[in-house]
């Protein structure tokens, strides 16, 4: 990690806890699309970019926001990883998620990638992400299975659709008998 943060000087308070996880993914949310991280770079002498600082520590965050997210969910949550609810770890989630969508837009105000660069260059592990995502979304929209159903086709869609299957069975099996009904109702009906 000594390539993205510099700890020489700093002082930790320890009255004073980190900020607690949709805070912190808000703070970096808003940075992001402020342009915080935003760098252009210069063609190098074989004609190609190189990636700038500012999107390799946007890379850096992002994975340790969703590593720190998908640390958090159940079973974990209810253990009492720093007072994360299963709401909070999903606003996180969304707000991670809203990122990727603004990039695939087209939109260049978040990240310089050389090329056409997309958030397949932000190198997510979905295998990972997904089905803690799915597990939050099931305890979080209990009562509304067509919510549950939505939020799972969209996610798929969006960002693994070629292995729409895998994640039709992870959302499944962490789905409650009322999710699990209207997913299948969505997939064959």
């Amino acid at each position: 990690m000594s390539d993205f943060v510099k700890l020489e000087g700093t002082v930790l308070d320890p009255g004073h806890a980190p900020p607690a996880l949709e805070e912190d993914t808000r703070q970096f949310f808003n940075a992001a699309m402020a342009g915080d991280y935003y760098e252009t770079v210069e063609i190098n002498n074989r004609g190609r970019q190189e990636q700038s600082a500012g999107t390799d520590a946007f890379v850096a965050e992002f994975d340790r926001l969703m590593r720190k997210c998908v640390g958090a969910t159940p079973p974990e949550m209810k253990s009492g990883v720093r007072g994360s609810s299963a709401h909070e770890v999903r606003a996180s989630f969304d707000l991670l998620f809203a990122l990727l969508r603004h990039i695939d837009e087209g939109n260049d105000d978040v990240l310089a990638f050389s090329e056409d660069g997309s958030s397949l260059d932000v190198g997510v592990n979905w295998r990972m992400v997904l089905p803690a995502y799915f597990e939050c979304l099931a305890q979080t929209e209990a009562t509304s299975p067509e919510e549950f159903t939505r939020a799972v086709d969209e996610a798929i869609a969006e960002f693994a659709e070629p292995d729409r299957a895998r994640y039709m069975e992870a959302a499944r099996i962490v789905a409650n008998d009322v999710q699990r009904t209207a997913l299948t109702d969505q997939r064959f009906g």
